[in-house]
Formats: structure tokens, sequence, C-alpha cells
């Protein structure tokens, strides 16, 4: 017992010499930084945006689309795009086309629902984004009673955002890789671009958002474009136990994996420029 106690020991000891070299290099000591900056800077702000977004920003998406699409009439494209993207059949398949039904069909009822959940939680997600921004760049916070207006001009932009993407995926993803790829990056970057320059008050460059711009654009799009792997049998396993709530919480919960993900790349921006500057300074120490 003492020598496999002994050995024990010694591996624990030798997998810690393994991890602290491993930390004592250039990417491990980036790799660190990015972890304790977004753990300071999120505080569980995940959670927060998927409720808030789920009750607020997608309802309006659909509604948006039901007003504006060119086709003008029960275009559930949302439900389409999932079914499609999903490759879901049967009961399943049926279930989400009744649980995200275009609300073209009630246009009245589903404005006044919009309205009430835009009141309630849309002005608050342009203010959890603008916390973790604030907090990622160590910035004093200003506060303004203009900022109100301006959470709910992010409220808009984000709906518009998600509108056109279920509307351009639902056309383009018959176009191949080649079309869909640099018109996702172009539009994704400059969203995520456009996003902290307003909500920090053009304080930041956007030279110095881009690192974050293009991690947000290429992990969010690699995430959406693989999900099927990993999405589509919980949603029909779920489906098929639980009906349409149990479609709606796999919804849910891969909308949090999505947000979850655009906060953890979205603080990438200021630990690069840090880590550029302490690595900097370690090559002149040196």
């Amino acid at each position: 017992m003492d020598s496999e106690a002994t050995n024990s020991v010694r591996r624990v000891d030798r997998v810690q010499a393994w991890l602290t070299r491993r930390a004592d290099t250039s990417l491990g000591r980036l790799s660190l930084q990015w972890f304790r900056c977004y753990f300071e800077s999120s505080r569980n702000s995940g959670c927060a945006l998927t409720v808030y977004s789920s009750l607020s920003v997608l309802p309006a998406a659909l509604v948006a689309i039901a007003y504006f699409h060119p086709s003008q009439d029960n275009t559930n494209v949302f439900a389409d795009r999932l079914v499609s993207h999903m490759k879901l059949t049967g009961t399943t398949a049926s279930l989400v086309q009744g649980t995200f039904g275009t609300a073209s069909a009630n246009a009245l009822a589903a404005t006044l629902t919009v309205v009430v959940s835009f009141l309630l939680w849309g002005v608050g997600i342009g203010q959890i984004y603008q916390d973790v921004y604030v907090r990622a760049w160590r910035m004093e916070r200003v506060v303004s009673v203009a900022d109100q207006g301006l959470f709910a001009g992010f409220f808009f932009l984000l709906t518009a955002a998600i509108a056109l993407l279920l509307v351009a995926t639902s056309h383009l993803h018959r176009s191949g890789l080649l079309v869909v790829v640099p018109v996702w990056v172009i539009g994704s970057t400059g969203f995520w671009l456009l996003v902290p320059s307003l909500l920090l008050h053009r304080r930041i460059g956007w030279r110095a958002l881009l690192p974050g711009a293009l991690m947000a654009s290429l992990v969010v799009g690699g995430t959406m474009a693989f999900s099927p792997l990993f999405l589509a049998a919980p949603l029909n396993a779920n489906g098929k136990a639980f009906g349409s709530f149990g479609v709606v919480l796999t919804t849910v919960g891969y909308a949090f994996v999505l947000l979850t993900i655009s906060l953890v790349c979205i603080v990438f921006s200021p630990v690069w420029a840090r880590w550029r500057e302490s690595e900097s300074g370690r090559a002149d120490l040196g």
C-alpha cells in the first residue's frame, strides 16, 4: 500500500510539473490570462443573456421576419432552417414547426408580446454586454441616461442581425461554402466590431477590437456549422420524450452555448492587448 501511495504521489507531482511547464510558456500565459479575464468579466452573464434573449430577441426576430419577409405569407423561417440544418424528421420535425410557428398568423398579438418582452427584458441585454466589455477592458463605468436609448438600439440591432441571419442562411446554404463563409465572416466581424464600439462610446478603436471580433466570428460560426453533430440527437430524443417542452429547452440550451461562447470570445481583445504588452516587457528584460 505504501508503494502504491508513493507512486500515486509521484504521478501527481509529475502532472503538476508538466502543467507548470506548460503554463510558463507564451501560449500558456495567454490561456491563463484569457481564462481569468472571462470569469472576472462575465460573472455568470451567459445565463442572464440566455433568458433575456429567449424571451425577447427571438420572438422579435420571428415577428420581424413575418412582417418583412418578401413572400409576405406564413414564413416559418426559423423552424424550417432548424429542421433542415439539424436533419430532423417525423414527430420532432412537426414539434419544431409547431413550437416555433411564425408570428404572421396572429401579427397583432405577436407584436404586443414583443413590445412587452422588449420593455421587460430586451433593454437589459445591451447593459449586460456593456458591463462585460467595461470589466474586460478595466474601464471606469460611465453612467448616462442616454445609455437607455443605446441599449434599445442594441436590442433592435441584435434582432435585425438574427432575423437577417435566419433569412440569409435559408437562401445561402445551397450556394456552397465559397459563398457562405465569406459572407458570414464579413457580416459577423462587422457586427462584433460595431457592438463594443457603440457600447463603450467609441473609447476603444476598431483595430484593438479586431482580435475578439474575428475570434467570435470563427468560433461562433464553427459551432453553428457543426451543431448537427452534437445537437440533432438530443433534440430528437427530447422532442420524442417531452414534446414541445423538450424542443424548447434543448433550443434554449443551444442558445446558452452560443451566447457563452460569444462572451468568451469578446473578452479576447483586451487579453490579447495586455498579453502582447507583457510579452514585450519580458523580451526587453531578457
